[in-house]
């Protein structure tokens, strides 16, 4: 879950896939006169709406934080989770990849990036390295020579795919990191934005430059990039969250009713040149 907290004790709870949902907006939008639109990008945009599912089962009845009154945020330790997680990892890259190989690569590449400070291909925001257990070194182990083989396999039809790749990889983790600074991460009161940053990042297929990509608050619900990377100014863009309060009874069962009868509510923002 991707959980913002507010002062009352209220929580914006919003699932993996709606996180994902605004990242894929992000993803649509890509791209102008400065900026490469992306490529492929039907496999692009397909990639980033489903690069974070596969917990369509745990989300439905997740586990709860009881001392906070809701379910476990995307950060903290949720007890006997780890099975789980990669059990869902694993089927999510599967199904992807199904659907279109090369998403399923930039899907599984984006789970193994996270477990590695997303393959420092960022110098900002900065990456907290983790000591990861043995069962996550194995499936990143497999994961990755499944990636390897399935890059040989993409590269025979696609000129200059290592470097194509390579955007794409980092486009995503853009527009993974975009939606995390909307949905929980970028404010610095219950309304207003903080400043925030990702750097360095490439703005083209075909070029090795490279920007601070930059976003200033502009009033409630508002910001400003600099340099703008998408194709209209102003882009509103939205997600969808559950506005969960603690209930009195400190109870998993309580919680848990919370959870279900939680109103939902579409968050909007706006991004501007």
């Amino acid at each position: 879950m991707v959980i913002r907290e507010l002062k009352d004790g209220r929580s914006y709870v919003s699932l993996q896939e709606d996180h994902a949902e605004l990242a894929a907006q992000f993803a649509a939008h890509w791209g102008n006169q400065r900026f490469s639109r992306l490529r492929p990008y039907r496999t692009m945009v397909f990639a980033t709406t489903f690069h974070d599912s596969g917990y369509r089962d745990f989300e439905g009845n997740p586990p709860m934080n009881v001392d906070k009154g809701r379910p476990y945020a995307h950060r903290e330790e949720v007890p006997n989770f780890e099975a789980v997680e990669l059990k869902a990892y694993a089927h999510n890259a599967e199904w992807v990849g199904s659907q279109d190989l090369y998403a399923g690569l930039l899907v599984s590449m984006h789970r193994t990036g996270l477990w590695q400070n997303r393959y420092s291909v960022f110098t900002e925001p900065a990456m907290r390295a983790r000591e990861r257990s043995q069962a996550v070194q194995d499936a990143k182990k497999a994961m990755e020579e499944k990636q390897a083989e399935i890059k040989k396999q993409l590269a025979i039809h696609r000129s200059n795919f290592d470097s194509e790749l390579s955007y794409n990889y980092m486009a995503l983790q853009i527009f993974d990191l975009l939606s995390l600074y909307f949905c929980c991460d970028g404010y610095a009161n219950e309304t207003d934005f903080k400043e925030y940053a990702i750097a360095p990042v490439r703005v083209a297929y075909d070029s090795n430059e490279t920007v601070k990509l930059t976003i200033k608050p502009n009033g409630a619900g508002s910001v400003i990039f600099d340099p703008y990377p998408f194709d209209a100014s102003p882009l509103k863009v939205s997600a969808r969250a559950r506005i969960v309060a603690p209930p009195t009874e400190k109870s998993e069962a309580a919680c848990v009713d919370a959870y279900h009868k939680a109103a939902r509510q579409l968050l909007t923002f706006e991004i501007s040149a």
